[in-house]
């Protein structure tokens, strides 16, 4: 026990290390509606240059991993209000970022869950914030998993640049999709199961403070008829 909390304390510290922002740390922080622990950014935006130039290279080195965003927080909700969706099933979070949809999936009963992301901080901080909740997560490495559901939030947004999502969505009979701004795609018809207003975490002045993010499914997917 010692060593696996030696490990994360290790892994923490890698993380805190890659930060590249100035006055800012992370810190562990409980999520109510989620039900979870995540290690977030915990930044004094009052102390961070905001000219133009400060601007430019704040949202450049964001540690976007690092944040609970609120198409992540709204999907990870409605896991927790319907645990039946995962419990048993072999998981995909697409674009995992802190890892929190795959871990509220994890803990609601989920047999396995993957996680992929295009950032390597963000895989090593789904890995810390999955144990520190006690449960397990897969990284993908090479092909993709054969998986029955498909987990993504805010991605819709840039679907055109996004080939292999498009190929999951159209491989994949089962998936939830959180999404509070996108273009919506023209190979596949939605759903809107439930509209859950949430915010991001950390909030930085009035970003994201109040968010109302919709949650799809594939339109014909019988899973829907569960939730009516």
């Amino acid at each position: 026990m010692a060593n696996e909390v030696s490990e994360i304390e290790r892994r923490v510290e890698q993380l805190q290390q890659s930060l590249e922002l100035p006055n800012a740390s992370l810190s562990r922080r409980w999520l109510d509606s989620e039900l979870l622990a995540l290690w977030l950014l915990n930044i004094d935006a009052d102390a961070v240059s905001m000219d133009a130039q400060g601007i430019g290279r704040f949202w450049q080195n964001l540690p976007y991993w690092a944040f609970a965003w609120a198409g992540g927080r709204a999907l990870a909700q409605f896991i927790v209000a319907n645990p039946n969706l995962v419990a048993g099933k072999r998981v995909l979070d697409f674009g995992c970022g802190s890892g929190i949809v795959g871990i509220a999936a994890a803990l609601a009963g989920a047999k396995t869950v993957f996680v992929a992301d295009l950032d390597p901080q963000a895989l090593l901080a789904a890995q810390v914030n999955a144990a520190v909740n006690g449960v397990d997560i897969q990284i993908v490495d090479g092909d993709w998993p054969q998986v029955d559901l498909l987990l993504a939030s805010d991605v819709l947004y840039d679907i055109s640049s996004s080939v292999d999502l498009k190929t999951l969505m159209l491989d994949i009979p089962h998936w939830l999709l959180a999404e509070s701004r996108f273009v919506a795609p023209d190979f596949v018809e939605l759903r809107c199961l439930q509209q859950i207003v949430t915010s991001t975490l950390p909030a930085i002045g009035d970003f994201d403070e109040r968010v109302e993010v919709d949650i799809y499914c594939r339109r014909d997917d019988p899973l829907i008829p569960m939730l009516n």
